[in-house]
């Protein structure tokens, strides 16, 4: 089923060569829509200070149950696609934020790094591994630690709509059974 039309509405509005702060809202109002704010979910925006490489900031929206955390999406800009090291960064970033998470009531954790609208899909069963497999780097070689082939869905394309909610239904089950 894809996206509403007022939602929709709001990723239209994105400008050509947009920065990730022109996707605030367009998330904003998924996420809300997604998760109403009349139910016991609450969509929590968070600016982190980014690492201390750089000095821009990590914007994540978390979606809580109450007051723990059940879903985190992560945004940069689309133009981060085209390096490998802001890939790095970003796969980076949302895995320490994931391994941050010490209160989710569900059995996995669900991530998901927003480049524009392109999306990366991130889970981390309890006491196990964050998929996808973090590609180890070299200090002697170059290696793509996250290659922009994991960024395979569009937010806007039917494989994007039926992803994202095929995970916000597994969130939401889960969290109805608690």
């Amino acid at each position: 089923m894809p996206w509403p039309a007022s939602v929709v509405r709001q990723f239209e509005k994105v400008p050509p060569n947009p920065s990730e702060a022109d996707f605030h809202g367009p998330y904003n109002k998924l996420l809300h829509t997604l998760f109403p704010p009349d139910t016991k979910f609450t969509v929590v925006p968070q600016f982190w200070p980014g690492s201390h490489e750089s000095a821009d900031f990590l914007v994540t929206f978390e979606v809580m149950l109450e007051d723990q955390i059940v879903f985190i999406l992560e945004l940069k800009p689309p133009g981060d696609l085209r390096y490998i090291s802001r890939c790095a960064a970003a796969d980076r970033q949302i895995r320490a934020r994931m391994v941050d998470v010490d209160n989710c009531p569900l059995p996995t954790l669900h991530a998901v790094s927003a480049m524009g609208t392109k999306l990366c899909f991130y889970k981390q069963p309890r006491n196990g591994r964050v998929s996808p497999r973090r590609i180890p780097s070299d200090p002697e070689m170059m290696v793509d630690v996250a290659p922009r082939e994991r960024w395979d869905c569009d937010i806007l394309e039917e494989d994007g709509v039926q992803r994202f909610q095929a995970v916000v239904e597994e969130i939401k089950q889960g969290c109805s059974a608690l």
